[in-house]
């Protein structure tokens, strides 16, 4: 088995192999495989509680036999099925992850997690800071998902495509991914079989075969690498050059540069940098260094938010001041988050030749990772679900700024016609100097 022999094991995929089934009980089978260690407390958790009782709690009172243990809860250990004395007395805890801060103090030999893409990668850190136990060196830490949700992105990046971060390199080997298909569960219903095998052909990549490029809820269901990514080649000077800024520092800040093809009105993001945990004038700087002296950039669009005035001692000074200081003049962007979010499905979309109005240099790993890894929000359900990874994506919507109302504007002086405009607006029109 995978998860015996690796620290960190996802078992993920498609729909209807059992994934929860097989979570609850390797928890049970390792509270018995090491019942020498008195007391051994496991954990089993859910995003919130009505996840938990529908997916677990009814199950184990059904499943686990009496003679075993009991569920009960108990001022101890809380809610749990409890191991009687002879098998050990250890407890399988039934958590939630309303708020994942309660458990950095917390200890646990195993840890499974049930739709593990439902939480963040910081989710992920505070609960392998719990795995430790006195006695075990063994521990274990286990989930089970179907693609999507707003932790889709690092999921994936980590056990499917094995893209660590650079804190995990050195445990990489540490884990393990099984594919889940519906062909693992014998149980399944003619009916199910039924359901998978018609499924529309993008749903069924997902829920019948168990593929993480398409997913339910996916927000960008038109990205196909094939088509929107491209290999490096020389921009022409004459073209239109800028760039777009999202400021962060305990997450990500994110840099993209794009261009305009003025023939055909194709826009091309050909340059990112994506570094968290820097001051933002260590960001302007690593702005400056990443621009070529001779490339003209017309200006840089940025998240308004970096206008908010703070103070320190006697001086009032604002992230855009910052920039500015180090030599990078900022221009507030459109930052309507319905406005850009249709602004990408529309350059998604083919344009008269063929090919989709937006592309993507294969170097800017971090937006081709995240633009098709975003889930929809479950209450504004045709915005993007903020809790995700969205740092590449807002850079992307305040780098389209240009384009408004189905109108790119360029720089002054510079009047071209674009077909990109035509096509957005559906007439023909001219661009002219109104920024």
């Amino acid at each position: 088995m995978a998860a015996d022999g690796h620290r960190y094991t996802l078992y993920g995929g498609s729909r209807g192999p059992g994934k929860s089934y097989w979570l609850r009980w390797y928890q049970l089978r390792f509270l018995l495989m090491h019942s020498e260690v008195r007391g051994l407390r496991v954990g089993l958790f859910c995003e919130d509680y009505p996840s938990l009782k529908d997916r677990h709690i009814s199950k184990i009172k059904g499943e686990f036999p009496e003679w075993l243990g009991e569920l009960r809860d108990s001022q101890e250990t809380g809610l749990g099925f409890h191991l009687r004395e002879r098998y050990g007395g250890g407890v399988l805890a039934m958590r939630n992850l309303d708020d994942p801060a309660k458990y950095m103090s917390a200890e646990f030999a195993s840890i499974a997690v049930d739709e593990l893409t439902k939480n963040t990668i910081e989710t992920f850190n505070v609960l392998r800071g719990s795995l430790r136990w006195p006695g075990v060196e063994d521990v274990k830490f286990i989930g089970a998902t179907n693609p999507g949700g707003i932790g889709h992105g690092w999921v994936k990046r980590i056990w499917i495509d094995r893209q660590f971060p650079r804190e995990m390199e050195a445990i990489a080997g540490e884990f393990a991914f099984v594919k889940a298909l519906p062909d693992d569960n014998p149980y399944l219903a003619k009916s199910y079989w039924e359901m998978l095998e018609t499924l529309p052909p993008a749903l069924a990549k997902a829920w019948r075969h168990g593929e993480w490029d398409v997913f339910e809820g996916q927000v960008f269901d038109q990205w196909v690498r094939e088509k929107h990514v491209c290999k490096p080649f020389e921009i022409p000077a004459s073209w239109s050059k800028w760039r777009a800024v999202d400021w962060g520092y305990r997450s990500p800040f994110c840099c993209l540069w794009m261009a305009q093809d003025p023939d055909v009105g194709r826009v091309y993001v050909y340059r990112e940098v994506y570094e968290v945990g820097m001051t933002d004038r260590a960001q302007a700087k690593m702005i400056v260094a990443n621009t070529p002296r001779e490339e003209k950039i017309n200006l840089t669009y940025a998240d308004p938010s970096m206008w908010t005035k703070r103070s320190m001692e006697d001086t009032t000074f604002s992230t855009a001041d910052e920039y500015r200081a180090e030599g990078v003049v900022l221009v507030r962007a459109d930052n309507h988050r319905m406005t850009g979010k249709r602004k990408i499905d529309e350059l998604l979309a083919p344009l008269p030749d063929g090919r989709p109005g937006l592309v993507v240099f294969e170097t800017c790993d971090n937006l081709i990772r995240t633009l098709p890894a975003l889930p929809y929000d479950k209450i504004a359900i045709e915005d993007v679900d903020s809790r995700a990874e969205d740092h590449a994506y807002d850079t992307l919507k305040y780098g389209l700024s240009r384009i408004q109302g189905g109108r790119p504007r360029l720089p002054a002086g510079k009047a071209v016609f674009d077909p990109l405009a035509k096509l957005l607006r559906g007439r023909q029109g001219t661009l002219g100097a109104d920024f």
